[in-house]
């Protein structure tokens, strides 16, 4: 019968177009997951960095929060170190003074005239000398006061610009709190009456997790 043999070879030509779809939409699919977007376990992998970048963030902002005024200190304390060793400085008396002792001692062993006399040629090679002590002087206050200064001041600017980044009360209680040192007993709100424990306790938790999206923010850029 040609009209059976007919259906049947119309369903079998079906049956091929729909298996053909399927593969081409396969295809068309893991095209799109390797050009366009992320697959499934790659968003899971970015999901996962970021939040392992929070949470190190969030501990740096911790660290920070709590040592916020014994760094202040610590850097008011290098900077007046840095000042202070100024006076380690030589100058060119002392150079003279001290290379004379040895150059006089030199001069009564040995007899010569002119500019082979070893007091005279410590003079003139007095500037040689103070340039070359003098630099190793600056290299010890710069390893000593000035690059600690540096680290200090970075570690406050870091936390400041968190700081800043708060608004409301949020910023007030963490002010009071990281920058005035008070206890969470003591924090007040906007209008000066004490806020209560809960609020305190909550408002500290948002401040720290802010400060921690700011600067990982800033450290992103």
């Amino acid at each position: 019968d040609r009209r059976g043999e007919g259906t049947g070879a119309s369903g079998s030509g079906q049956a091929e177009k729909e298996e053909s779809r399927r593969e081409s939409t396969k295809l068309s699919t893991n095209r799109i997951g390797q050009k366009g977007g992320r697959t499934m376990v790659e968003e899971k992998n970015v999901a996962s960095v970021n939040e392992s970048g929070q949470v190190d963030c969030l501990e740096l902002v911790k660290k920070l929060a709590d040592s916020y005024r014994c760094l202040v200190r610590r850097r008011e304390l290098l900077r007046q170190q840095y000042e202070e060793s100024k006076s380690w400085f030589y100058t060119k008396d002392e150079i003279i003074y001290k290379l004379s002792q040895g150059a006089h001692e030199e001069s009564e062993r040995v007899q010569t005239s002119g500019l082979s006399n070893p007091v005279e040629r410590t003079v003139l090679n007095c500037d040689k000398v103070l340039a070359s002590m003098n630099r190793e002087v600056q290299t010890q206050r710069t390893e000593q006061f000035l690059e600690p200064y540096y680290e200090v001041c970075e570690q406050i600017e870091l936390f400041e610009i968190g700081l800043r980044s708060l608004r409301g009360q949020t910023r007030l209680v963490a002010e009071q709190l990281f920058v005035d040192g008070k206890k969470q007993s003591e924090i007040t709100g906007a209008e000066g009456k004490l806020l209560t424990r809960r609020t305190v306790v909550r408002e500290k938790e948002n401040a720290l997790i802010g400060m921690a999206d700011t600067i990982g923010r800033y450290q992103r850029r």
